[in-house]
C-alpha cells in the first residue's frame, strides 16, 4: 500500500513538474502588422531632449504580419535548446542563482548571440526593433514588474501581470528584450516598410525595461544599446517568426 502511495505521489510530482515547465511553451500570437507612428515626442515634451532619451524621432513605420512569443522565453524553454545540443549552457547568477533560475522566469544572462541562436532552433528570429514597438504600442499596454533594487529584486515567472491589447505579456519591465537590429539613428524617410535598422554596429538595441528600471524607462518608445557581447540579469528575449 505505501508502495503505491509513494508511486503515485511520485508520477503526480513528475506530472505537475511537467506541466509548470511547458504551460508557456513556446505559445505565439499573430500580429496582422500595419501603419504606426514609431518614436515619440516625450524626450523633446517631457525631458529637454536630453541624452538618454534623444533618439526617439517618431516616424511612420510599416511592418507586415508576424508571430510573436506570447512570453518571455523562460529557462525551462532554453534549457531544452541546450539539452538539444544546440544553445550553449544558462548562465548562473553568481551570488543569487536560486532568484534568477526557476524554471518559469524569463532567461537572462543570454548574449545577443545566443539568444539569436535560441530563436533559430525554434525556427523563428529576434524581433526587429519595429516588429518589437508595433507589438507594445498599444492602447493597454499590460502589467509590469519593475522598479525592484538591484542587488535584492529579480525577474518574476512570465505570465504574472495581465497582457497588453495584443494578448503579449511582460512587454513592459520584469525584463529587457534584446531585439535583431543594430543601435543607430533613426532614418529620416516619410515612411519605412520593414525596417531592419543599420546594417552594422557596435551595439544591439533591448526594449521594454526591466525588473529594476524607474518608470520612464517603461515606454514602448524607449531605447537601449547593449554590448551583444555581454550578459545581463535584466536582458532576456522573445522570438517572432513571419506569417507564411
Amino acid at each position: 500500500m505505501n508502495l503505491y502511495k509513494n508511486l503515485t505521489t511520485f508520477m503526480l510530482s513528475v506530472v505537475i513538474s511537467f506541466f509548470v515547465s511547458n504551460i508557456y511553451a513556446s505559445e505565439q500570437i499573430l500580429l496582422e502588422g500595419g501603419v504606426f507612428e514609431m518614436g515619440s515626442h516625450y524626450c523633446e515634451e517631457e525631458q529637454n531632449n536630453s541624452d538618454w532619451c534623444n533618439d526617439e524621432t517618431p516616424h511612420k513605420v510599416q511592418v507586415g504580419p508576424f508571430w510573436m512569443d506570447k512570453f518571455e522565453v523562460t529557462n525551462a524553454e532554453y534549457r531544452k535548446c541546450f539539452v538539444a545540443g544546440v544553445c550553449e549552457p544558462e548562465v548562473l547568477h553568481e551570488d543569487r542563482p536560486g532568484d534568477f533560475n526557476k524554471d518559469n522566469q524569463p532567461v537572462v544572462f543570454t548574449t545577443w548571440k545566443e539568444a539569436s541562436t535560441y530563436c533559430n532552433w525554434r525556427n523563428g528570429r529576434l524581433p526587429t526593433e519595429a516588429e518589437w514597438e508595433f507589438a507594445a504600442n498599444v492602447e493597454r499596454p499590460g502589467g509590469a514588474h519593475w522598479n525592484q533594487p538591484y542587488g535584492v529584486g529579480s525577474p518574476v515567472s512570465v505570465g504574472n501581470f495581465g497582457p497588453n491589447s495584443h494578448g503579449l505579456y511582460d512587454m513592459m519591465g520584469n525584463v529587457y528584450e534584446w531585439t535583431k537590429d543594430w543601435y543607430g539613428s533613426y532614418p529620416k524617410t516619410e515612411i519605412q516598410k520593414n525596417p531592419l535598422g543599420p546594417e552594422k554596429g557596435k551595439n544591439k538595441v533591448v526594449r521594454g525595461g526591466s525588473w529594476d528600471s524607474l518608470g520612464h524607462f517603461l515606454r514602448t518608445s524607449d531605447r537601449v544599446a547593449k554590448d551583444p557581447d555581454l550578459r545581463y540579469s535584466g536582458v532576456g528575449f522573445r522570438c517572432v517568426k513571419a506569417k507564411l
